[in-house]
């Protein structure tokens, strides 16, 4: 990457221009839209199923522990780094840190996951507060073990809900008053984001998954970060607690633009479900099908399910009953 910045930029007017053109083709406002990794990737696995979805699913689909533990761990992390007592230079204890986080986090209403937790202390469900500490340790612990402690000379934390503000990656939209926005994933940056570029994002996944996502993951947060930080990233790092995985993706502009064509299928995607929302006729087949909940009514999914293609994403389906 010879020129983040120009890079950055020339991202920007071709994401603005072509959503531009979607939102003025469209025949019925499709409403507010964030764009994130998750929209991104259901979007690009199997647009039917993305459309489908409705307001419900394309919206914040709520805090689980499982969704929240990387929310709480980062959260966990940034607290234990700005410790004055010394605690920044001590290798945190990935379930001691957690649970002195969350202990602290006892104002219902409050911004991000520690509104949550702090519902869940009101309330008093231990589990549900037992789940999230052991998913948030295991995130931590992994995080740790992958990148190393001390951790890489400077790295960020990113979004982190903290009262001051730091830490918490900024959203990006085309232009002033547009209904989409779009949001970095990276869950941390290393090096600092200057005009000469040179700093890398760094997604951290608990367990190990499919090579694919790991490349479309990078894909996305690489065009991302370059439109929320106007400079591009040298390198998306996508890491893995369970194998130690650290997978290195340079970002050129090749994947500049795929990134940025995962943005705008997404803006696409809700125009069409808007206009005539649910059709089997594109459906995406694949191992998602197993798991989908429109599998009875799409024949594309009933096909792949019933041919060889299931055995070449894992699994057959086990029937119950």
């Amino acid at each position: 990457m010879t020129d983040p910045v120009g890079a950055a930029d020339r991202l920007h007017d071709a994401v603005s221009g072509a959503i531009d053109d979607v939102l003025a083709a469209a025949t019925a406002p499709p409403g507010p839209i964030f764009v994130g990794w998750a929209a991104a990737g259901d979007a690009a696995a199997c647009p039917a199923a993305y459309r489908a979805q409705g307001e419900d699913g394309w919206g914040f689909p709520g805090w689980s522990p499982a969704l929240a533990a990387g929310a709480i761990a980062r959260a966990a992390l940034d607290l234990h780094l700005d410790d004055q007592r010394g605690g920044a230079d001590r290798l945190p204890d990935p379930l001691e840190a957690v649970r002195g986080w969350m202990r602290a986090a006892t104002s219902v209403g409050a911004r991000g996951v520690a509104g949550w937790v702090g519902e869940l202390r009101a309330e008093r469900d231990t589990a549900t507060l037992a789940a999230a500490a052991a998913a948030a340790s295991r995130w931590l612990a992994g995080f740790v073990r992958v990148l190393g402690w001390p951790l890489p000379p400077g790295l960020a934390l990113l979004n982190v809900t903290r009262d001051d503000a730091q830490g918490v990656a900024p959203r990006w939209w085309p232009r002033k008053g547009s209904p989409v926005s779009v949001g970095s994933g990276a869950d941390a940056r290393i090096g600092r984001v200057r005009g000469a570029g040179g700093h890398r994002l760094v997604v951290h996944r608990p367990a190990a998954g499919d090579d694919r996502e790991v490349h479309g993951r990078a894909t996305f947060e690489a065009a991302a970060g370059a439109l929320v930080h106007r400079v591009a990233p040298v390198a998306v790092v996508v890491t893995a607690g369970d194998t130690s995985e650290r997978a290195r993706v340079e970002v050129d502009g090749d994947m500049l633009t795929a990134g940025g064509g995962m943005i705008v299928e997404v803006v696409r995607q809700r125009a069409v479900a808007v206009e005539r929302g649910y059709d089997p006729a594109d459906a995406t087949p694949s191992a998602r099908c197993r798991w989908c909940d429109l599998r009875d009514a799409c024949p594309p999914g009933r096909d792949w399910l019933a041919g060889a293609g299931r055995w070449r994403g894992g699994l057959p389906v086990v029937e119950i009953g």
